[in-house]
């Protein structure tokens, strides 16, 4: 069976580290399998094409497939600028004939006009292939033997947010810290010593920047500053599946007053999960027929409206840490609850031990508790060891909780148990998707405060992860 390394068995995560390794160690190599092996042109939609030649009129000396294939490499190979990527085209032989220029070459401008007009084509293309994907990933998935840790991760959904962090005068340290001195200033002058001067120059920082009103003040990556914010979908594989960034109308929708930008993140990031996630399985729902089974999250995600709303689209199991923050204790019957859904002894507040679901015919599925201090004998039978029991039973006191009467504390899967320790730990693969766009200099600190054209770096950013996909699926259907 083919691999890059002759010696491999072919696997889609050894042939996209290989494909990493030759961009940059062998980058003509890396440009002859792409041309063997990913035909551009296939994924283009006939509706970007007759946009593209339509708007060009007369003037066709460039085809759409030798722009498409310019702007992805200059994905691939990290370049930051338009004017260096006509360097490299002028300077480079391999990469003129690998993206289809033989005479005259684009300059700086026609790229930059291109961003600009065909960007919503740019998202189209993108999006059309996200069902493709989906498919190459179950297949990948039948070919996993059962034992594989990557097993049955292409049927998790992981939703995340973050933003780009343009270099607008904003987002220079010297204006936050010119306005806190300020706040300083005037605690000083008023003699108000629990003044919180931090907190008050958040609250005098203008809400969007002066350049771009779409990039806005938020909490993003661990500190608060003018992002363009978006949010991500990926399967449990990483890949990337749906970028939607987010408009006016969105923040609208979450128009209000915050005392601190970490409230200020969980409103938006909490209200963020419909906007993104229901249209995206809608539409899919609509083109195929796979269904994901588990969704992946952080606790700002934590809501009973998100719970309702994902379980209305049919997710069996939802990880979702509870935010301790935002809600008490709950109490079902005479039964205290903590925030991990697990009930809690009415005189000494410890936590029930768990004995995991039970069932039977005609039952609704049911998940058994028993006293924290209780034990059983060999003959199975339950005892407690409690000096003073609210119960008479030598057994203790025994309860059952019905998930499906609360799918936000019971959804699907029992918080503590160790299914949920192991499978929210794969949560952490869409932070270090996040943290890869960081390595395209383009994206890491935008050089424009135009949010087409930031749009339109992270689509082409996607696009070239994509890339890898399809080339591992065509070298499997030629060398296998």
């Amino acid at each position: 069976m083919f691999s890059l390394s002759k010696i491999k068995q072919l696997n889609l995560f050894d042939q996209v580290s290989e494909l990493n390794y030759l961009s940059t160690k062998q980058p003509v190599d890396f440009l002859n399998l792409l041309s063997d092996h990913f035909g551009l042109e296939s994924f283009i939609p006939e509706s970007f094409s007759k946009h593209y030649y339509s708007a060009l009129d007369r003037d066709r000396n460039y085809k759409l497939s030798s722009i498409l294939a310019a702007l992805i490499l200059m994905q691939i190979f990290h370049i930051p600028t338009n004017v260096l990527l006509h360097l490299f085209l002028i300077f480079s032989a391999e990469i003129q004939e690998f993206c289809g220029f033989y005479g005259s070459i684009p300059d700086e401008s026609y790229f930059s006009r291109f961003k600009t007009d065909f960007e919503k084509d740019i998202a189209d293309l993108f999006n059309s292939l996200v069902p493709n994907v989906i498919d190459i990933c179950d297949k990948f998935n039948d070919l996993l033997l059962d034992n594989s840790p990557y097993k049955n991760r292409n049927s998790m959904l992981i939703y995340d947010t973050s933003g780009l962090k343009p270099k607008v005068k904003e987002n220079n340290p010297k204006t936050l810290v010119s306005e806190i001195n300020k706040q300083k200033s005037y605690a000083k002058a008023t003699n108000k010593k629990n003044y919180n001067a931090y907190a008050a120059a958040y609250k005098n920082m203008p809400k969007f920047a002066e350049a771009n009103p779409n990039i806005k003040l938020d909490f993003v990556n661990g500190h608060f500053g003018y992002f363009y914010k978006f949010g991500m979908l990926t399967n449990g594989l990483g890949i990337p599946l749906s970028i939607s960034f987010f408009d006016e109308d969105f923040y609208s929708s979450v128009d209000q007053e915050f005392e601190t930008p970490e409230e200020q993140k969980h409103a938006y990031d909490n209200a963020s999960l419909k906007s993104v996630v229901k249209p995206f399985v809608d539409n899919l729902n609509s083109k195929s027929d796979f269904k994901f089974k588990i969704f992946l999250g952080d606790s700002e995600f934590d809501s009973y409206e998100n719970f309702a709303l994902l379980k209305q689209l049919n997710f069996e199991k939802v990880f979702i840490p509870l935010n301790s923050h935002n809600q008490k204790n709950t109490k079902i019957n005479d039964l205290e609850f903590n925030t991990e859904g697990i009930p809690l002894c009415p005189i000494t507040k410890e936590e029930f031990k768990s004995e995991g679901h039970c069932g039977g015919k005609n039952r609704s599925l049911r998940f058994k508790f028993t006293y924290p201090k209780s034990y059983r004998d060999k003959k199975g039978k339950c005892y407690h060891t409690f000096e003073t029991s609210c119960t008479d039973s030598k057994s203790g006191r025994m309860t059952y909780v019905y998930p499906d009467k609360d799918f936000r504390l019971y959804p699907g899967i029992q918080r503590n148990s160790d299914e949920w320790d192991k499978t929210y730990k794969i949560r952490a693969i869409i932070e270090r998707e996040l943290s890869c766009f960081k390595f395209t200099p383009c994206i890491q600190s935008p050089n424009t405060v135009n949010t087409t054209t930031m749009r339109y770096n992270l689509y082409l950013n996607k696009f070239r992860i994509l890339g890898h996909i399809f080339y591992w699926q065509r070298s499997l259907l030629t060398f296998s």
